[in-house]
């Protein structure tokens, strides 16, 4: 790449990345602009994900080879989009492709599980407000204060929609997601036990419904069209919209590599938690009147939560805690303009 080339990358982007991994990173323009604008600016921290995340893991030592032949045996099932974008990140970012991949599906592989997604709206909260939690709980990031990344993502209008994402560098997806139409989705480990190894893993799933989906029902149409690797859980919300009379909505999809199981809200209510937490005790947390919007979030962290994301999408607002050490909903969250973040205009 040139250096003329490289300083346009660098221009285009706000912040640094490596100044703060709370200031949020912009990538634009078509699927190979995209993932070469990550994997230029992103460099060191997707090596150091890669190598930490998974080169110093014992189930890389003992088993890359087969590893990597499932990561090869699935790659056909992904759009090509997505493989246009991880092959020009790979690429910038000095890394072997299908290591990068298996990254993105590492813990559809090994089944590693926590979390705990939240909708409300509706008379869950007092019908004032539309707000959405997100307690993101996993382990083996050793380096979470270094690879953890805020990305503003705005295809060309023909390719998608504009989205934020709050994840790690080198995830093309992520796992707390929201689009500039206003749907939401977020992933728990469940659903149920058929596997289907050339399936679509969950982050490349996630990252589909948010760069894919105007509303819900294309959100769950995008789940049963497309092939999927084995058992979870979505949490997927949608503001609606009011000029057109559309209502807020939100749904859990169990599903797995045979069944797609599609859950209605409750009384505005969507939520799930494979980290034991209780819905009860969030949604009477959700309606006090008086309180911070991160609240009910916060209560729903645990010992090994690596972000915790708050939104109120109708007000424009993201709070995320991310980029500490284990427990980062402690750490204190820092408030987004979600308007600002997905704005097209420069």
């Amino acid at each position: 790449m040139s250096v003329l080339r490289t300083l346009i990358l660098l221009a285009i982007v706000s912040v640094p990345a490596w100044c703060d991994p709370l200031q949020p990173l912009e990538l634009s323009g078509s699927p190979t602009d995209i993932g070469r604008q990550h994997g230029t600016l992103l460099t060191k921290q997707i090596r150091l994900v890669v190598n930490e995340y998974i080169k110093d893991s014992s189930t890389w030592r003992w088993r890359k080879e087969e590893m990597l032949e499932r990561v090869r045996r699935m790659k056909p099932s992904l759009p090509s989009w997505f493989r246009e974008e991880l092959t020009a990140c790979a690429e910038a970012a000095g890394v072997d492709e299908d290591i990068l991949l298996y990254a993105q599906c590492e813990g559809d592989i090994r089944s590693l599980h926590g979390c705990t997604t939240y909708v409300a709206f509706g008379d869950a909260t007092r019908g004032d407000i539309f707000e959405i939690g997100r307690s993101f709980d996993y382990w083996g990031f050793d380096s979470t204060e270094s690879g953890a990344v805020i990305l503003a993502v705005k295809p060309v209008p023909a390719d998608g929609y504009a989205f934020v994402s709050v994840g790690w560098a080198g995830i093309l997806g992520g796992w707390t997601f929201i689009n500039e139409k206003g749907v939401f989705v977020g992933n728990n480990i469940g659903g149920g036990y058929e596997k289907n190894p050339e399936g679509i893993p969950t982050l490349i799933m996630e990252r589909i419904i948010a760069q894919k989906a105007g509303n819900l029902e294309e959100a769950v149409k995008l789940v049963h069209e497309h092939p999927r690797m084995r058992g979870q859980v979505l949490v997927i919300g949608y503001t609606g919209d009011e000029a057109a009379g559309i209502p807020s909505d939100a749904v859990v999809i169990e599903y797995d590599a045979k069944n797609v199981k599609v859950i209605p809200h409750t009384g505005g209510f969507a939520f799930d938690s494979s980290a034991g937490r209780d819905p009860i005790d969030i949604r009477k947390k959700i309606r006090r009147r008086w309180r911070d919007p991160t609240g009910p979030v916060c209560y729903a962290g645990t010992s090994i939560t690596l972000h915790s994301v708050a939104i109120r999408p109708l007000e424009n607002a993201i709070w995320v805690a991310h980029g500490d050490t284990p427990s980062a909903h402690l750490g204190g969250y820092t408030r987004f303009d979600l308007r600002k973040l997905l704005s097209r205009e420069r």
